[in-house]
């Protein structure tokens, strides 16, 4: 079964993030799936960095306190992922009527988040992370990492979330974006909802055959040409048409399509609270 995956921490985006991944599994009626990662560190994590200083490793007394520290550590840990999940997955259940899946592992969250994932899952992931809110970062680290990765569409949502009815789906004619627009002709989520394809540069007529195409495959198309600033015309128009939802895709050396690794992505993070769905 397919499936929304939330990935479950104690950003100030949580509320939002489980609002986003409800909706979305309410809307394509996948199963939902809260994910937590436990990454803590324990009392021992640097141990092995200071057990050569002389006379160190005879000291039972402290070693003991160590192993006990560590063992109380995991156990807190583990308590607040329990209240933490049941919280959220009480709070979808009595909003949405949906009784969410939970997995929780240990470890480095990357590394087990994509243990988890699969191609036709959808993840729902907050901008920030525990750790990158109190640095008040535009986009948690992990998260930047988290989209490099996955293979599969990813959300990422603020602070807040109001469920979307149309969305931007930026275009040029690349194989990364030819790759997204069959994507969203296939999605379950985006065939709902309005589409306005933007394209900014100097040939409008692009537009002609990718808006036959979705059309063709059922979707409600709007088409936009702009000229200048990719970032900025795809900000004013998300402002100008108050457009919920913003389709980005990942890596390709165009400028529309520097994500992570140019200024039009980060810009547009800086910018807009809106959620970002990137598709590869």
């Amino acid at each position: 079964m397919n499936r929304v995956i939330a990935c479950i921490d104690s950003s100030p985006c949580i509320n939002a993030l489980a609002e986003a991944a409800a909706w979305v599994a309410q809307k394509t009626q996948r199963e939902l799936v809260l994910l937590q990662v436990l990454d803590y560190y324990p009392a021992s994590y640097h141990l092995g960095e200071i057990s050569g200083v002389i006379g160190f490793e005879s000291n039972a007394m402290l070693l003991k306190e160590l192993a006990e520290l560590e063992q109380k550590q995991s156990e807190l840990a583990l308590d607040y992922s329990n209240n933490l999940l049941q919280h959220i997955s009480d709070m979808i259940s009595e909003k949405y009527g949906i009784t969410p899946a939970r997995i929780q592992e240990k470890g480095d969250f990357l590394e087990q988040s994509f243990q988890v994932l699969t191609e036709n899952d959808f993840v729902v992931i907050g901008r920030v992370g525990e750790r990158s809110a109190e640095k008040h970062k535009i986009i948690g680290g992990n998260v930047e990492n988290f989209i490099r990765g996955a293979k599969c569409p990813v959300l990422t949502v603020g602070d807040g979330f109001k469920p979307p009815t149309r969305f931007i789906f930026a275009y040029e004619l690349s194989e990364t974006v030819q790759k997204m627009l069959k994507r969203v002709a296939r999605s379950d989520l985006l065939r709902q909802l309005q589409c306005h394809l933007l394209y900014v540069g100097d040939h409008p007529e692009i537009l002609n055959e990718p808006a036959q195409f979705l059309r063709d495959a059922g979707m409600d198309v709007v088409v936009e040409y702009r000229y200048g600033d990719v970032a900025e015309n795809i900000l004013d128009y998300q402002q100008q048409h108050q457009i919920q939802m913003i389709l980005l895709g990942a890596f390709s050396h165009s400028k529309i399509q520097q994500f992570f690794l140019g200024s039009v992505t980060t810009t547009i993070f800086r910018n807009t609270n809106v959620p970002l769905l990137v598709v590869k």
